[in-house]
């Protein structure tokens, strides 16, 4: 057996996954358990990566890691160079999932989120109940309690669906969808929410009949279009295009900074917590949107520019007619 077997058939039975490299990002080798993890297929690995791990590995320095949710499971991985006679011929991606780690930090990013409203509600409930509240405060208070106790439903909400986007198979209800019809019914459905902040919404394309879960793709294109006004300016617009299997979302907003635009689709990542906060959002939004990408094997792609906007793109498989 040469050492090129060896080496081959030593990587493998890793329960790890390896990816190998060529200076221009294509996949030299793949084993096993990666193929796995990433759901490839061992005639053209290059073709499916995920566009997260493409841009990983065109970002990534020697030694680096970067934490990722796959389908069910939570991935990390670990880049390194490699190297030939002293010169960079390519990258070595390793690959382990790292779901009961994920878990641990999910449960306690959980806790701290509904501790914060639970502490402001518990707070002024016993303040009105102990009489310590003067009564001009008492309908100030009330408020308060229901925004927090409806801050806190949402998040519940949220969770609840990411864990049952984990748990159940969504493609056993699939059936055929008309991307812009979903599209149109959740801005009629976000109207109010955008005069509130002054924003215009805007809708353009033409039918585009996908092959999904109406429920989810609909929880999709809401998050995205609810996101883009959140995070807008006053005045500002959220202008929607469905083209060719392809959904578009593009606002006017406060824009992502490149060194946070990795990591947004992250449970409970928020570039600015204040301002989520004062929205109203949970930090789990575009998780979801992700989620339900990868159940519809849909590619996401983000393009951003601070202080001028974003626009998120979801390109869906092409639906053939029988």
């Amino acid at each position: 057996m040469s050492e090129a077997q060896m080496f081959r058939q030593l990587i493998e039975s890793l329960p790890n996954g390896v990816l190998v490299f060529d200076l221009d990002g294509s996949v030299l080798y793949s084993n096993t358990a990666a193929r796995e993890i990433l759901q490839l297929h061992e005639r053209h690995p290059s073709q499916e990566l995920d566009e997260r791990i493409r841009t990983f590995i065109g970002s990534a320095r020697d030694g680096e890691t970067y934490t990722v949710e796959i389908g069910a499971h939570t991935v990390q991985l670990v880049y390194h160079d490699r190297m030939d006679n002293g010169m960079r011929c390519g990258a070595i991606l390793y690959l382990t999932i790292v779901d009961n780690l994920r878990k641990q930090e999910f449960t306690a990013n959980v806790s701290h989120e509904l501790k914060t409203p639970l502490t402001s509600i518990s707070g002024y409930a016993e303040m009105i109940e102990n009489g310590m509240a003067r009564p001009e405060d008492v309908k100030s208070f009330a408020g308060r309690i229901n925004r927090e106790a409806r801050r806190m439903l949402k998040l519940v909400t949220d969770i609840i669906k990411l864990t049952e986007l984990n748990a159940t198979q969504i493609m056993e209800q699939a059936e055929e969808v008309d991307l812009y019809q979903l599209a149109q019914e959740n801005i009629e459905t976000l109207e109010s929410a955008a005069q509130s902040r002054n924003t215009t919404l805007s809708l353009s394309g033409e039918t585009s009949v996908v092959t999904g879960n109406r429920s989810l793709l609909s929880e999709l294109i809401y998050n995205l279009i609810d996101n883009a006004i959140r995070y807008n300016r006053d005045n500002g617009s959220v202008s929607v295009r469905v083209h060719h299997h392809v959904l578009t979302v593009r606002d006017t907003g406060i824009g992502i900074p490149k060194a946070h635009q990795n990591r947004i689709f992250e449970r409970f990542y928020r570039v600015d917590k204040s301002r989520s906060k004062a929205t109203g959002g949970t930090g789990l939004g575009l998780a979801i949107v992700r989620q339900i990408c990868e159940q519809h094997h849909a590619q996401i792609r983000l393009e951003s520019r601070e202080g001028v906007g974003t626009e998120i793109s979801v390109t869906f498989p092409t639906f053939h007619e029988d």
